[in-house]
């Protein structure tokens, strides 16, 4: 309970920045995604999700700061590289979907349950990105011991003793 009210402080905190980044942060994404697609970006604007990307890396900050049974260094390193990492799959994911809008628009032809697919494949990261990222970079010092991820609440097999 103490970790969703830390998590809820840090959010409402980080919310009022990650707003504030979120104009430029997105245009960062468009013209990266755009320049792994060799187009040129101009004067292209685009409307940002439905979830902007900046609010998910806050949210991901604030999960890796209420964080306090991890060792410091691994909260610090885990909020850089989990950074890192989630504006790699914010990027990927943005490439993704200019380029299948294109071959929508080129008449790629897919059906509507595809279309919806595609739709669900480049939004979910935006959903599961920072709970994701927070379980693999930290999950298995956050979590107790039977629901951490690798194992750690495992139960072993049991030894035989001999007769």
């Amino acid at each position: 309970m103490r970790w969703l009210l830390r998590f809820l402080g840090w959010a409402t905190v980080l919310a009022v920045p990650s707003w504030y980044a979120g104009g430029l942060y997105h245009q960062m994404l468009a013209r990266l995604s755009l320049a792994l697609l060799g187009i040129p970006s101009g004067g292209l604007v685009f409307q940002p999700p439905d979830i902007p990307a900046s609010h998910v890396l806050g949210v991901y900050a604030a999960m890796c700061l209420a964080s306090t049974r991890a060792p410091r260094r691994r909260r610090w390193i885990a909020l850089g590289a989990g950074i890192a990492i989630l504006v790699a799959i914010e990027v990927l994911t943005g490439t993704l979907a200019i380029r299948w809008e294109l071959e929508g628009a080129a008449g790629s032809g897919l059906s509507a349950t595809a279309l919806r697919l595609r739709d669900y494949l480049t939004s979910l990261p935006a959903w599961i990105g920072a709970p994701m990222v927070w379980l693999l970079l930290l999950g298995r010092h956050e979590l107790p011991p039977a629901a951490a991820p690798g194992g750690r609440g495992r139960s072993r097999p049991a030894t035989r003793q001999a007769p």
